[in-house]
């Protein structure tokens, strides 16, 4: 466990607490760290949810698994980021999503009465875990809002707008394959290569396998109003 501390120090759970501190807490702890291959389910939807996970190394998706068979993602997480804090503390204790480890992926896990253990005699990591569920309240806000759009165009241009504002930038890199894109914005693979091919030929944008060009970038502003 002590190759991931670095990582861990960067977790939202584990704010202003330096390595030695988390090292000592993972021990009192016995938290354990199991190691999946790409592709592995880690919950299926329906599992109960009874200790909190953090990815210590690799990608791990959320998935809703439609009953027509569609998979759709809702989102990825990396190294660092904590997945079940809400859940564990519900009366709904179940996954309503499937956890697949997108990559070759760590997963720590700590059960939940060791959670309680921590967050009532550690007031710091109390206000470090209201504040890693208040984020993800934030995050969840803007995955309505995403969802909440009406047309593919208008998905894509928030797509392109948000990564605008991360990257500072015109030309953007796009660290996603077409098929995660669409999976992302709940689009078909089919649909967004459509629109972007249409959005290219409008002299909105220009792409290739890695980057999105943006250029026009008031007329993708006015797609979203």
């Amino acid at each position: 466990m002590s190759n991931y501390l670095t990582i861990l120090k960067d977790c939202r759970l584990f704010t202003n607490l330096h390595e030695g501190q988390i090292a000592h807490l993972l021990n009192v702890l016995g938290a354990k760290a199991i190691a999946y291959k790409r592709d592995a389910t880690i919950a299926i939807e329906g599992d109960k949810c009874d200790r909190l996970g953090i990815v210590l190394d690799g990608k791990i998706d959320l998935q809703n698994i439609l009953p027509s068979g569609k998979v759709v993602t809702l989102i990825q997480f990396g190294p660092g980021e904590v997945f079940g804090e809400a859940l564990i503390f519900s009366k709904q204790t179940e996954y309503p999503i499937t956890i697949l480890s997108a990559t070759a992926s760590t997963i720590m896990f700590i059960d939940k009465k060791e959670v309680v253990f921590l967050l009532t005699h550690h007031p710091v990591l109390l206000e470090n875990f209201l504040g890693l569920l208040s984020d993800k309240l934030f995050l969840m806000n803007k995955k309505v809002k995403v969802l909440a759009l009406e047309t593919i165009r208008q998905k894509i241009c928030d797509f392109i707008l948000k990564e605008y504002k991360k990257q500072k930038k015109l030309k953007l890199d796009i660290p996603f394959t077409r098929k995660e894109m669409a999976e992302l914005m709940s689009l078909q693979r089919p649909s967004l290569s459509r629109e972007l091919i249409n959005m290219r030929e409008e002299g909105l944008i220009d792409f290739d396998k890695h980057t999105i060009e943006i250029l026009d970038l008031e007329g993708i502003e006015l797609e979203i109003l």
